[in-house]
């Protein structure tokens, strides 16, 4: 199952997902449209933060697309050795 919660802003966001007792490595991606990183495993936990965009996620079989505009923010968390992947559908 995919696991995601979506918080009124950014600040909101990131004061929720660093409250957990993780050591935390914060990397910015901006993707264009089409762009796809193929499924793929890490040893540790990982966050994606998005606050607009159209893309669909994947993870262990099952696909999720979201579509955000300005406004809300999207925390999607896979624990660690969770296999996942990501096609950006618009920019």
């Amino acid at each position: 199952m995919i696991k995601y919660v979506h918080y009124p802003s950014l600040e909101d966001a990131f004061e929720s997902t660093m409250e957990k007792d993780y050591d935390h490595v914060l990397i910015r991606h901006a993707y264009p449209m089409g762009r796809r990183i193929y499924p793929h495993r890490h040893e540790a936990h990982e966050w994606i933060i998005a606050t607009h965009g159209h893309f669909k996620v994947e993870s262990e079989g099952e696909e999720k697309e979201f579509k955000l505009d300005k406004g809300k923010t999207l925390v999607i968390h896979y624990p660690a050795g969770t296999e996942h992947g990501l096609t950006v559908l618009s920019d």
